[in-house]
């Protein structure tokens, strides 16, 4: 899971907790619960809901389609570009918000280390006053109020002024404290402070555990004037601490009296309300159904995410689930029986869902006989999100297989192709000049020259474009722009980049930068922009998202008016056929490879597909698959125009 899935999911949590507390919270007033005991269990229950609402429903997870064989793009326009300011590797957002949660509950849980310690002190230097109904009690001169902490050996700290008051508030605040310790009353107070560092930053939470302390304090009220029958003394025992000087609140223990509730405890102790147990259990059954719906409405509401499923179907295979979401699916694989006899199509399944969204039973409506075993075998195990549960959803399931390409001849080596403003010369493998296109005599006479007098194919098409020749495949990257995400998002993806700014960007280190990004969301788009002095710029951009680049834009080569502010969108891949790995090449255990050059055409289909390298083996299968893609038309200044494009796609055996 990655750190901008887990801060989405921590900022999702604690909205649900917010909502949970705020549906929830003001039921004890709306049923008139006004037993303590029953408050408090209320309240107890309602922070445990909290805290257990990531397990209430299955998180939401997309499920992705796997290609069957990895292709990666990166648009390549060579144009010479102004320069741009450079900017230092930016600050991953994501991680520091991160950072700055688990520092403060690191904080938080080291101020309760301070508290145990003041605990400790306090304790140390306190004199011992003997025991008292059952406690062992200290008289300490830095507390203002009785505390009680420790599980296995209690002890109970008193005032130095306790011994000066009246017995009988001696006897009240004793009893007081030896409830504490029959209820297991620490226990419960150390596990609300550790989740109060953990949620330090949710007001809800110290909300719900201020009331919670509330309550505690007032059903061990209740129960110690039930035993020692003197409300009028344990109200004088409330008072006689209320009036004394305050000293430092020590949360790790539960105090006999915090000012700030002492208004509420004396309304308690003087209403007295009391309940039947028929209506005392009615009513808090009623609060915790409300509970219980309103988890499940949160739950719904403001979904978790899980990190992508990844459904490794097989090459040719598309589904479509229509408007509908998935929770996990099996991948769907291509019967090699169909393929070998060339079957295709699409096979319609409806799916019955239980009230889970788990798929109980499916039905062929259409499509090939020896399709749909494999179809139906993949749905059965198919789990749709809750929305969907309890009806019928029907899926499709398109087989396709690729078209019959010609085999090139063993051994033979694709042309090459470079165009320029006023030219295009097709090389042979021997690196000849086999043809030449949109070229006058003049042009013909200068390719010729040009040819003669530079052996070397590169810097042969560098002459003819008129830039300078550059060391192969070795260029300095100037700028490195990411468009189309969020601050967190392109700070977190820039950090995770091999190559900066002002780096030497080879042809490996490039192609290092491309898995990168890949890696992290496999849809991005890599556009390089390189001038003939090897200054290389980079953009990487979500699929048609429209951006602002401070860089001159434009088709391979092709003429770009004087302006510097253009606006254009990434080429997106809206239809892609995916390659089919060749049998000879598995049997032989051969991997690979293959660079193509394309052509985007205005109108989005492949317009000029030649082969850079590559495998012949792959080549076919490689050419095939890529001249049946369709792309987003790709604008400049508002106006669909023609892109050109370097496809890597890669032929790997899994182990």
């Amino acid at each position: 899971m990655s750190s901008r899935l887990i801060w989405d999911n921590l900022v999702i949590y604690s909205l649900q907790i917010g909502l949970l507390v705020g549906l929830a919270g003001f039921m004890p007033t709306l049923l008139r619960l006004r037993s303590p005991r029953a408050k408090l269990a209320y309240w107890q229950i309602l922070l445990a809901a909290c805290l257990l609402l990531p397990v209430v429903r299955p998180w939401r997870q997309e499920v992705i389609a796997a290609v069957g064989v990895p292709v990666s793009t990166a648009v390549a326009v060579s144009l010479p570009a102004p320069p741009g300011p450079s900017t230092r590797p930016a600050i991953p957002r994501t991680e520091i918000a991160l950072l700055l949660v688990a520092v403060g509950a690191l904080v938080r849980l080291a101020w309760l280390g301070v508290g145990f310690w003041h605990l400790r002190r306090y304790r140390l230097n306190s004199t011992e006053l003997g025991t008292q109904n059952g406690l062992a009690a200290f008289l300490s001169d830095e507390i203002g109020s009785p505390v009680t902490f420790g599980w296995r050996k209690p002890v109970v700290l008193l005032p130095a002024r306790f011994p000066e008051m009246d017995r009988r508030i001696q006897d009240a605040i004793l009893c007081h404290e030896a409830l504490h310790v029959e209820r297991r009353d620490w226990l419960f107070t150390v596990t609300e402070e550790v989740v109060r560092a953990i949620f330090w930053f949710h007001p809800a939470i110290w909300w719900l555990l201020g009331e919670i302390h509330l309550a505690r304090e007032q059903a061990v009220d209740s129960q110690a004037i039930e035993r020692t029958e003197a409300r009028e003394e344990y109200l004088d025992a409330l008072l006689a601490i209320a009036g004394a000087n305050p000293q430092m609140d020590v949360a790790m223990a539960p105090l006999f009296l915090r000012k700030r509730h002492l208004r509420q405890r004396v309304a308690s102790i003087v209403k007295e309300v009391r309940m039947s147990r028929t209506k005392l259990i009615s009513r808090l059954a009623m609060g915790l159904g409300v509970l219980a719906a309103a988890c499940w409405f949160v739950t719904g509401t403001l979904p978790l995410a899980a990190a992508p499923q990844v459904a490794h179907d097989a090459a040719g295979v598309t589904v479509d689930v229509g408007a509908s979401a998935l929770l996990h699916r099996a991948p769907v694989s291509y019967p090699e029986a169909a393929r070998k006899h060339g079957v295709q199509g699409t096979v319609m399944v409806e799916a019955t869902l239980d009230g889970s969204g788990n798929v109980t039973d499916a039905r062929v409506l259409s499509g090939p006989d020896e399709l749909r075993k494999a179809a139906l075998q993949s749905v059965l195990q198919w789990h749709f999100q809750g929305a969907a549960a309890g009806a019928t959803r029907t899926v499709s399931i398109a087989f396709q297989l690729p078209a019959a390409q010609e085999q090139p001849t063993p051994g033979a080596t694709a042309p090459a192709i470079f165009q320029g403003k006023n030219f295009e010369v097709r090389l042979n493998p021997a690196g000849s000049v086999e043809e030449r296109k949109q070229g006058n005599p003049a042009i013909q006479a200068k390719v010729a020259e040009a040819r003669a007098q530079q052996p070397n194919v590169e810097q042969f098409v560098e002459q003819l474009r008129g830039g300078s020749p550059t060391a192969t495949g070795t260029r300095t990257l100037k700028s490195l722009r990411v468009a189309g995400l969020s601050d967190q998002m392109r700070d977190e993806l820039l950090s995770r980049l091999p190559v900066h700014e002002g780096d030497t960007l080879t042809d490996e280190s490039q192609a290092k930068l491309v898995a990168a990004v890949k890696a992290y969301d496999e849809h991005l788009l890599v556009m390089t922009m390189s001038a003939p002095t090897g200054e290389t710029r980079v953009i990487v951009t979500v699929p048609a998202a429209e951006a602002q680049w401070s860089a001159f834009v434009a088709t391979k080569d092709s003429p770009v008016a004087d302006s510097t502010n253009i606006n254009t969108s990434g080429p997106k891949l809206i239809r892609q056929v995916r390659p089919v790995y060749p049998s000879d090449a598995k049997a032989a255990r051969l991997a690979g490879t293959v660079k193509l050059s394309a052509i985007i055409a205005a109108d989005g289909t492949v317009k000029k597909l030649e082969v850079i390298s590559g495998h012949p083996v792959f080549v076919p299968a490689a050419l095939d698959a890529v001249r049946q893609w369709v792309y987003q038309p790709t604008l400049l200044n508002g106006n669909p125009v023609d892109v050109s494009t370097e496809i890597s796609v890669n032929f790997t055996l899994s182990q």
